[in-house]
């Protein structure tokens, strides 16, 4: 028996020796890898909207481990959400910030993750026509030609606004084109609508595009969500780690949700090649701390679910997905405790209310 307990720890010694560290332990890695599922205009890594696009122009991430040693690589995938997806089952990603439709697809899939921070709360779908379409409805584009970003979680979203309208995918002529595609199509007529974010506001404002539906106007359950993710054996092994970089996020969100930062923080944005006033647009009437909020609480989980739900109903996912287990407070509910910012995000139900602390 003695010599049966002695064998493992004489290889456990020899392992440290020799530079090996025994199971289960994991030094801090020199560098992490950092996804962005969007990219700037012409490629440029910059994005458009999230917090964790401003914390990396602001360095947020890279102060809180500099005490480590530890860098930050930042990746921004212009195939958006299926690209984050692939780069994460290939391991070349410790982090990433996505859309709900993606990640639930993925994580049906068998993709290991946890959700451990929102970023980026009730983005809004827009519908738009060519500027001198006759069409001024849904039902004015049906059997039309009309684009839509499919595997991103404006896909979803669509698919929402349509059954709420008693219509079908099939009911259009769709198209599946990245957003610079789209808005090349409509200014040349190839299209007769398509399905966008803030290039929206952009095509608007140049004379060639008309908006005719606006999903966040109708209904906050037509949004769609964003968050960031972490690996699930990058989370397993290095928890210390993700919780400095959800503190990195946490204090940059609050930086965002200050109204005394709301001119930085679009200008920061900005630099995607999106114009400020396109981004203001977007933004609507909606405040910067809510849509930033970072909370995991009970409005983003059921959303989670209802993505769940309504992706399986699409014939979408391979198989289910459980929610609960899948998303991960406690990073976000540390730093906010330590920072004591409680008060800034209150937590919302499932119906997009405040809840009494």
């Amino acid at each position: 028996m003695k010599r049966t307990l002695f064998l493992p720890l004489v290889a456990a010694l020899a392992g440290t020796w020799l530079g090996i560290a025994p199971a289960g332990a994991a030094d801090n890695p020199q560098v992490i890898r950092f996804g962005l599922a969007t990219v700037g205009k012409g490629g440029i890594p910059f994005a458009s909207s999230s917090v964790t696009s401003l914390a990396h122009q602001r360095q947020a991430i890279e102060k809180e481990l500099a005490a480590d040693g530890i860098k930050v690589e930042w990746t921004y995938f212009k195939g958006a959400g299926p690209a984050v997806n692939e780069a994460l089952a290939n391991k070349q990603l410790d982090f990433a910030w996505q859309g709900d439709l993606p990640a639930v697809i993925a994580k049906a899939g068998g993709l290991n993750t946890k959700l451990i921070a929102a970023d980026g709360l009730l983005a809004s779908n827009y519908l738009v026509v060519p500027v001198d379409s006759p069409a001024k409805t849904l039902d004015d584009l049906k059997g039309k030609k009309v684009a839509q970003f499919k595997g991103t979680n404006l896909q979803l979203a669509t698919a929402r606004t349509l059954k709420r309208a008693g219509l079908q995918d099939r009911d259009f002529r769709t198209i599946n084109m990245d957003f610079p595609t789209a808005a090349a199509a409509l200014a040349s007529r190839d299209i007769d609508g398509a399905w966008l974010s803030s290039t929206a506001f952009e095509l608007q404002k140049s004379g060639v595009g008309r908006i005719i539906y606006d999903t966040r106007a109708v209904d906050a359950r037509l949004t769609r969500q964003t968050h960031v993710l972490v690996d699930g054996d990058f989370e397993r092994q290095h928890p210390q780690i993700v919780q400095k970089v959800v503190d990195g996020l946490v204090k940059t969100a609050a930086w965002v949700s200050a109204p005394e930062n709301d001119n930085a923080a679009f200008e920061l944005w900005a630099k995607s090649g999106t114009p400020v006033d396109s981004l203001r647009a977007e933004q609507g009437e909606l405040s910067l701390k809510r849509r930033y909020s970072p909370r995991l609480d009970e409005f983003f989980v059921d959303r989670y679910r209802a993505t769940v739900r309504e992706s399986r109903e699409l014939g979408l996912l391979r198989g289910d997905v459980d929610v609960d287990g899948w998303v991960e407070p406690k990073y976000v509910n540390a730093a906010i405790d330590r920072l004591g910012l409680q008060a800034l995000w209150p937590a919302y139900d499932a119906d997009n209310r405040p809840q009494a602390r």
